[in-house]
């Protein structure tokens, strides 16, 4: 499904309508909580003094009062049937496009896909089918641990968490989603693959994500997994989004060091022979394999790349840099010489005070090597805008870049399906 259609020579875009939808929904609760401030006041006659006319003050003001709050009430009725129009309105404009799509696929020519049974593209046969079932198990088993430990929680922050994964598993199991690996312990693990490698594909993404990156807040990493499957109307694009690391959970004082970086990235890379593995037994050779690094991510993957990560193109997303130790080409191995990469950073996020600036200092492990804008070799990507239209810049733009609709992640969809970005 594409951001955005075109009706009647104006441009449309759902997610606009969604966020126009949630500030009514916003104002309307705001109107309501003053109706009822209103509604409740109540002015005795003994506020006027003990003259005569103030039991007729009184009335005035409550009469008032009545009128006002009878007003506010109208137009918070009016807010609510806005923002229900204009959630159907989102809703039937993508229902329109994924109808659209799903005619250009019935015109493909070529080996035509066979449907993608479940709402995540959940498949219940393929070269990961017994690891997805025996993780089904698990995800089951964590989900009963996981309220039962919810119910002893206390700390705010702590039952936040829990009950965000306590939402992750109940979707996993109730959505059929492709776990390919899970473990529940400390800030968790785990390995998604959004739609399908088989015998079509053609894309093949593997995403992985930065500082903070726990299982609680895994959904929307997975999410963005799900826009770049989806806006794909042929069906031949996949996504593994990979968290199967111990990942630093403060960027001032842990996000420095390379040491996260430099435990996950063998596992990165024996998972990427892995991958590499499956998807040319199941396409014959004939998908490519992008690897999406976003902020520490984008060590991660560097580092991995440096060992001779199984992949056809990087993207460096807001990257801490190309890898603890990579300066240049010649720390590359031959292997990655054909590798396509590519970088993007939007402007004055605070993520350039971690690009290439540890020289001298590496010994100390701290640092990620040079700035991947700056590398020999790395295409220079624009972040450009989000879908409103509005510039993507500063600490915001961090996790911005990965919203769809933007300029950003148009650039990360077309560099995965091999088109120009």
């Amino acid at each position: 499904m594409t951001a955005a259609v075109t009706s009647g020579g104006y441009r449309v875009a759902p997610a606009r309508l969604d966020a126009a939808a949630t500030e009514l929904g916003g104002r309307s609760g705001a109107l309501e909580t003053a109706q009822k401030d209103v509604a409740g006041v109540s002015v005795p006659a003994t506020a006027f003094g003990q003259v005569s006319a103030s039991a007729g003050c009184a009335a005035t003001v409550t009469k008032t009062l009545t009128e006002l709050s009878e007003k506010i009430g109208s137009q918070a009725q009016r807010a609510k049937v806005l923002q229900s129009g204009l959630t159907a309105s989102a809703a039937g404009y993508r229902r329109a496009d994924e109808q659209v799509a799903s005619w250009y696929r019935a015109l493909l020519p070529e080996d035509p896909l066979p449907p993608v049974s479940g709402p995540a593209g959940a498949t219940a046969s393929g070269p990961w089918a017994s690891a997805i079932a025996a993780n089904r198990t698990e995800v089951s088993g964590a989900l009963a641990a996981e309220q039962k430990r919810l119910s002893t929680l206390r700390d705010a922050s702590a039952i936040a968490q829990s009950q965000r994964r306590i939402a992750l598993y109940q979707d996993v199991l109730a959505n059929n989603r492709q776990i390919l690996k899970f473990d529940p312990a400390g800030d968790g693990r785990i390995v998604e693959l959004v739609g399908a490698i088989r015998p079509g594909t053609r894309n093949v993404g593997l995403f992985v994500p930065g500082v903070n990156t726990r299982l609680d807040d895994f959904q929307g990493y997975a999410d963005l997994g799900r826009s770049l499957v989806a806006a794909d109307p042929t069906g031949r694009t996949a996504v593994v989004v990979w968290a199967d690391g111990d990942f630093p959970q403060n960027p001032v004082l842990e996000g420095p060091d390379a040491s996260y970086a430099q435990a996950m990235a063998p596992d990165l890379k024996a998972f990427g022979d892995q991958l590499r593995t499956q998807v040319d037994a199941q396409t014959g050779g004939a998908a490519t394999i992008t690897a999406i690094g976003h902020s520490y991510g984008g060590a991660t993957v560097g580092l991995a790349d440096q060992q001779g990560l199984a992949v056809d193109r990087v993207v460096h997303v807001e990257s801490a840099g190309m890898g603890h130790g990579v300066w240049s080409p010649a720390d590359l191995p031959a292997s990655q010489t054909g590798v396509q990469r590519y970088s993007m950073t939007a402007p004055l996020d605070p993520i350039v005070l971690a690009q290439g600036n540890a020289w001298g200092a590496e010994w100390t492990g701290i640092g990620h090597g040079a700035d991947p804008d700056g590398f020999p070799g790395v295409t220079d990507l624009a972040t450009g805008a989000d879908a409103a239209g509005n510039e993507l810049w500063g600490l915001s733009s961090h996790n911005d870049v990965l919203k769809p609709g933007s300029d950003s992640w148009t650039n990360i969809y077309r560099v995965l399906t091999g088109t120009r970005p």
